[in-house]
């Protein structure tokens, strides 16, 4: 078996790829589903959250405004670090743990894919055997962003630039995907990549 982590920047098609290889039997988690589990009312994190942040970043019925609060993150280096503080060692101990499910099923996956964004800054690269980064130009992400989120291209851009800024998404990675052509073409990529990985596996 090979746990695999899957980075890339924001709209790179990360999440597009990880689909792809669970239609070629990997088992997939997402940090993103993780986080919002961990963030439902009452639980353990949420509070930390709540704590940290205040009421202001809740809806009416006390859920988080995701959106509201990754405006805020994004604008504010400080917030960004006391929020990621909070959420990253959960985060990781949670998938851990998903990936130790799997590990001990009866019929074990070949491969669990992780797909985190940043992978590396989470410390989720402890719990990965292999990394790969999923990549696409400025351009082919802003459109994606426009086209999946609804945001204008000035938007989107300033999205993109801040991603990039900050680094998100930039990993030392054993596999690259690139995603800017055409959706076969990722999938030829996907399906070589796969046929890698089962050669790695047999030669354990």
């Amino acid at each position: 078996m090979i746990v695999l982590g899957i980075a890339g920047p924001l709209a790179s098609g990360k999440s597009t790829v990880l689909g792809m290889l669970e239609e070629l039997g990997a088992a997939t988690l997402r940090a993103d589903d993780v986080s919002r589990e961990l963030l439902q009312p009452g639980q353990p994190v949420f509070e930390q959250v709540r704590a940290a942040f205040g009421d202001e970043y809740l809806t009416p019925n006390d859920k988080l405004e995701r959106k509201r609060l990754a405006e805020l993150i994004f604008a504010d280096a400080q917030a960004r670090q006391r929020l990621n503080r909070i959420m990253h060692p959960p985060m990781v101990e949670r998938l851990r743990e998903l990936a130790t499910d799997y590990r001990q099923a009866a019929n074990p996956p070949p491969v669990i894919a992780i797909e985190a964004a940043v992978l590396h800054q989470m410390g989720l690269d402890q719990i990965v055997d292999k990394v790969l980064l999923v990549t696409a130009c400025q351009q082919t992400r802003i459109r994606r962003l426009c086209q999946r989120d609804g945001l204008s291209e000035q938007q989107a851009q300033r999205r993109v630039e801040l991603h990039d800024e900050l680094g998100l998404g930039q990993v030392e990675a054993d596999y690259i995907i690139d995603t800017n052509g055409e959706l076969a073409e990722t999938r030829h990529q996907v399906t070589d990549l796969w046929a890698q990985l089962m050669a790695l596996i047999q030669a354990q």
